[in-house]
Parts: structure tokens; C-alpha cells; sequence
């Protein structure tokens, strides 16, 4: 078998068109050859695209899970200034060399 087949999308293709999404993470689906070729004629049948068949079934999959809360992170370490980070520092004073005679 050859290798397999990868339908990539974005959430939602249909509005922005295929990997043109304003926000959201691409979600890559591999499919082996007889699993692709069956997604194709079955889009075929139903007169749409394979990758809007895939966008339905993932949709209407979000639509029915239960979406866990955010996390509860936070940052490992405050952020710190130009001015805190340089505080024991002093400015490099010009270097001046002698003239050659």
C-alpha cells in the first residue's frame, strides 16, 4: 500500500475555506488508501468534498463531548523589566585610543 493519505483542517473550512482559519489548531487525520478512497467516493455520493464530510464528523464529535475547564496555570516566574534586569549595571563608557604618529 502506498502511504497514507492526510486530510488536514481548520476550524471551519466551509467559512474560510481549507486551512484558512482565523483561530483554532489544525487537526491532521491520516487515513490508510482503502479508508481514503471509501471517504471519497462516500463525498462523491452525498455531491460534497471529503474534507467537509471530515469537518461534519468532527463537529458534530465537539458538539457531543463534554469540553474540560481551562487550566489553571500560571506564569513560572514574574515578568522582569529592562530596568530590573539592568538595575546593577552601569552604561560602557567610549574607549579612546591614542593617535598614530
Amino acid at each position: 500500500m502506498k502511504e497514507s493519505h492526510t486530510v488536514e483542517l481548520t476550524e471551519p473550512a466551509s467559512v474560510h475555506g481549507p486551512g484558512r482559519a482565523p483561530a483554532g489548531m489544525p487537526l491532521t487525520i491520516r487515513l490508510g488508501e482503502r479508508e481514503y478512497a471509501a471517504l471519497v467516493r462516500i463525498a462523491r455520493a452525498r455531491e460534497t468534498t471529503a474534507a467537509a464530510l471530515i469537518e461534519q464528523l468532527v463537529l458534530h464529535a465537539l458538539a457531543k463531548t463534554e469540553v474540560p475547564p481551562p487550566a489553571d496555570s500560571h506564569p513560572a516566574r514574574r515578568h522582569t523589566t529592562y530596568e530590573e534586569a539592568t538595575a546593577g549595571f552601569r552604561r560602557d563608557t567610549a574607549v579612546r585610543t591614542a593617535p598614530d604618529m
